[in-house]
């Protein structure tokens, strides 16, 4: 017998977390088993989801662009500021902007900036810019999926 208890969220030590936010994906193997994972998902206040092992191998997937990705994203501007002088506080704001706007939208429609503007001149700067080449070329891969998603080639 083999059942999945899948927490979809990051676990950092000493964060304190509202297990009732958490969904729970359910993997079982044996169908009799699944009542007691949505029990034991429930004493924990938390929602449950019965997923098949490629939907919860997709979910890991698509958490790890939401939170790894956009956390290197996040040190990478933090490293950026702080090379400036620039206190990286000034940016929080933004980014908790950019989590709210897609619980009302898709990140398609969320989707702002230069590369969605195509707007040339400023990513022409913006690559000027930067020093370290691996943000560079993160940045031109960014810039040149979101163009594409947004038909500018």
């Amino acid at each position: 017998q083999r059942a999945v208890f899948y927490p979809l969220q990051t676990f950092s030590k000493d964060a304190e977390l509202d297990f009732s936010e958490i969904p729970i994906c359910i993997e079982v193997t044996e169908k009799e088993n699944l009542q007691f994972m949505k029990d034991l998902a429930e004493a924990l206040g938390c929602t449950a989801h019965k997923i098949s092992t490629e939907q919860r191998q997709t979910l890991h997937l698509a958490a790890v662009f939401i939170n790894n990705f956009t956390n290197q994203l996040y040190r990478i501007a933090h490293e950026i500021s702080d090379a400036k002088s620039i206190n990286f506080d000034i940016l929080k704001p933004l980014i908790m902007e950019t989590a709210r706007k897609v619980q009302d939208m898709s990140p398609y429609m969320a989707q702002t900036g230069p590369a969605k503007r195509n707007d040339k001149k400023t990513i022409k700067r913006h690559l000027k810019q930067l020093e370290n080449e691996d943000h560079k070329a993160i940045y031109e891969l960014l810039t040149a999926s979101i163009k594409k998603t947004h038909n500018y080639r």
